[in-house]
């Protein structure tokens, strides 16, 4: 069976990509983690996730009972699996878990047990890297801490993305994104002018590339130095980063910014208005007196003729007068249609698409964003492309994220070795499975 690229899938993963031949074990947890390791497996890298039998690991493969029926919260568990059908086996059907491990390996070793401890450690010995996300200290409490790993293996190279960093007081603090966005000062500059906060998952979102990163510097001082290292990625300092403008303002004029909503401090009007079709808007941003011509021109409505408007400062302080006028306009068309006849007249703008507006977009199609894979357990659906392109060494995808365990017998007897009686044994023993006990 071949993906849409022609490359073997979904049992083989094929040689591509500029990490081609390195082998990275992914110990994460949720998405932040997860999708660092998905942007490396995407470049080429040969990711192997070690989950454990014994211990079901719900933020990354959710509920293992999800909730069924018609009552509300069932309701909504159910668009996280195909044909909202949790089936006997969730942890394996479930997109959150399936859309960020496409590309990758999974085999099962309780790595809280000796004998698990061990043979992970001999899988380190024939890796290039190791990624975690965990608390802080989870590596320490498993007996395997930095120290230990660059012992077995001194040219690995160990990514870690504690939310707050390996040291400090907080940093054994816990929480789930949305909380550390909040120690990060995000939520204080997202939302309305009124009060109202806008909430996300951007840590997750930012440190995934922040931890792919993470690896490829690793790599990098490893080719200069010959010897591996510990990249450290503290998720807040990254997202800190991110919105280190208005960090400074803070810092330099003591001023925390203003929640300005859909408004711009420098553009106006700017927003999100009304379309034809039930829930759908557009939004746009006047930038000067050039696009403010061009839109007034473009609406035809006089109560936009007056020459004042032709200053900023004017079309701000009567920005609420304008956006009536504006919405008025905008509720008559098809936010695609007034996107492209903004953008004919030079506005930046855009329709607020939704997810299934994303995925049929015919400028992503046409860029073969999407790939076509069969999952085991979720059958044949398009997935997300990678986010990065590369001429000579391009990024692929070519297999569907695995199932418990389905890469069992390939690390354990191709990359460890194990003969017949070993892998019986470590059956037995419940190391090697394809479900959770």
């Amino acid at each position: 069976m071949t993906g849409v690229h022609g490359v073997p899938s979904p049992d083989g993963i094929a040689d591509f990509g500029p990490l081609q031949g390195m082998r990275i074990l992914d110990l994460t947890a949720a998405l932040a983690g997860a999708f660092a390791t998905m942007l490396l497996a995407d470049m080429g890298a040969e990711v192997i996730k070690i989950e454990s039998v014994q211990h079901y690991p719900t933020p990354s493969r959710g509920p293992r009972n999800p909730p069924r029926g018609d009552a509300p919260g069932a309701v909504a568990a159910s668009r996280d699996y195909p044909d909202s059908d949790p089936g006997e086996d969730p942890w394996n059907r479930l997109s959150w878990f399936n859309s960020h491990s496409r590309n990758k390996r999974n085999a099962t070793m309780d790595i809280t047990r000796p004998e698990g401890r061990e043979l992970f450690l001999r899988l380190v010995e024939v890796s290039d890297g190791l990624v975690e996300n965990n608390a802080a200290g989870l590596l320490e409490k498993l007996g395997l801490p930095p120290e230990v790993l660059l012992e077995r293996n001194p040219q690995l190279v160990v990514v870690r993305m504690p939310p707050l960093g390996s040291t400090g007081p907080d940093a054994n603090a816990t929480g789930f994104g949305w909380h550390f966005e909040e120690l990060a000062g995000f939520l204080e500059v997202q939302g309305y002018p009124d009060g109202q906060s806008v909430g996300s998952i951007f840590m997750d979102g930012s440190s995934g590339p922040a931890g792919a990163n993470a690896f490829l510097t690793g790599l990098f001082r490893r080719r200069r130095t010959g010897s591996g290292c510990v990249v450290e990625v503290g998720q807040v300092e990254n997202m800190i980063v991110h919105i280190g403008d208005l960090v400074m303002d803070a810092v330099l004029n003591d001023r925390v910014p203003a929640r300005d909503g859909n408004r711009s401090p420098d553009f106006a009007p700017q927003g999100v208005y009304p379309c034809a079709g039930p829930d759908d808007w557009v939004v746009l941003s006047v930038r000067d007196e050039r696009d403010w011509e061009a839109l007034r021109s473009l609406v035809g409505d006089p109560a936009l003729a007056d020459p004042a408007l032709e200053a900023v400062d004017e079309r701000r302080r009567r920005h609420d007068e304008i956006d009536a006028v504006l919405a008025r306009w905008t509720r008559t068309q098809s936010k695609f249609d007034l996107f492209h006849a903004l953008q004919g007249v030079g506005i930046p703008a855009g329709p607020v698409m939704d997810e299934a507006d994303a995925t049929s977009d015919p400028q992503l199609h046409e860029r073969g964003f999407f790939h076509l894979l069969e999952h085991r357990r979720a059958g044949w659906h398009f997935h997300p492309g990678a986010n990065v392109q590369l001429t000579g060494t391009p990024t692929q995808i070519v297999r569907a994220a695995p199932i418990t365990g389905q890469d069992n017998e390939y690390v354990y007897r191709s990359v460890l070795g194990v003969d017949d009686e070993e892998y019986a044994a470590l059956v037995r023993a419940g190391h090697v499975g394809d479900t959770y006990l």
